[in-house]
């Protein structure tokens, strides 16, 4: 245990943790001050240990989707930590139990990704003197274009980093016209307004039938019943916002690519509706990173049914053996 104020797991209707996980886990209320470009910000962050004998293989810093929070990924961080590593994950601002920017709890909103990243960076920094090394970055969906975002902007200097699905070009924002439609709304002052057109609505899950994220069935009704069973967690559609927030950082990235310097490793997900896929490809090409893409999965290959999810770890147990993490 560490000495920062202890924060709650979340676990409804029942939820058990996997099995030999909870001994091992942590959380924390982290209270970011005020810096130069940004307010103060209380963060909910997760640490887990190994669950392997002798010296541990590192350190993972993971940062989630939209609307996500650290509960979603206890699976994720019990595949981790068997394979010997240590692992951190914070609530982004505004999501989980993580301190949130509007009056509004509902409003999925940010300045700038940049804030996002800074977070990620002092979370790092922060909880450095505690973690094993080496460092690596890993990130799912908008949690990939943080973690990309942190590196290529200086504020986060992982050894490797691993993107899920990273979001650096958007099946439904497709064109010029809209891109810049959004962002001349926004700067008019709609930035706060939520899009119109969402299937989501006050924050809670579409019907396993309509969902985008996962063709895994079970996997989807234990990620919904914290939403339904928790009001506090939950995250309503994105902000006009929030989107262009997203298009800058997108823009920055790709326009960066080459500067990464790391290894990396981009997993695309083969069935994706939100991220073009050929967008994870052409970052990977242009950064020198891996590419590997899981045909038929859904967007959360953290999500989905076994057979794409062992294809999808098989892939980055291969990249971390490679590059000797």
């Amino acid at each position: 245990m560490l000495d920062f104020e202890t924060a709650e797991l979340v676990q409804p209707g029942g939820y058990v943790v996997p099995d030999g996980l909870k001994s091992r886990l942590s959380l924390y209320f982290l209270d970011r001050p005020a810096g130069d470009h940004g307010h103060a910000q209380r963060l909910r962050v997760l640490l887990a240990t190994q669950a392997t004998d002798g010296e541990p293989r590192g350190t993972i810093f993971f940062s989630p989707g939209r609307t996500e929070f650290i509960e979603k990924y206890l699976e994720v961080v019990d595949d981790l930590t068997q394979r010997g590593f240590w692992v951190v994950i914070a609530d982004p601002r505004g999501q989980g139990l993580s301190g949130r920017i509007l009056e509004d709890r509902l409003k999925s909103y940010v300045e700038s990704f940049q804030d996002y990243a800074d977070d990620l960076g002092w979370v790092c920094d922060t909880l450095a003197p505690h973690c094993p090394k080496p460092f690596i970055a890993m990130g799912h969906s908008m949690g990939g274009t943080v973690v990309l975002q942190a590196a290529l902007s200086g504020v986060l200097s992982p050894s490797a980093v691993i993107c899920s699905a990273p979001m650096l070009g958007l099946v439904d924002i497709d064109s010029g016209l809209m891109r810049g439609g959004i962002r001349v709304l926004s700067a008019l002052g709609l930035s706060r307004r939520s899009l119109p057109f969402q299937k989501q609505r006050s924050g809670l899950p579409v019907p396993f039938a309509d969902n985008r994220l996962t063709s895994d069935k079970d996997r989807y009704k234990r990620w919904a019943t914290f939403f339904q069973d928790t009001p506090r967690l939950r995250v309503g559609e994105p902000t006009f916002g929030w989107i262009s927030a997203a298009l800058i950082s997108m823009g920055f990235i790709n326009r960066n690519a080459a500067q990464l310097g790391i290894p990396g490793l981009m997993v695309a997900a083969g069935g994706d509706q939100i991220v073009d896929p050929a967008s994870v490809e052409t970052f990977a090409v242009k950064s020198g990173s891996d590419f590997h893409v899981i045909p038929g999965a859904k967007h959360e290959l953290f999500l989905e049914r076994d057979v794409m999810r062992n294809e999808f770890f098989a892939a980055i147990d291969a990249f971390l053996e490679e590059h000797a993490l």
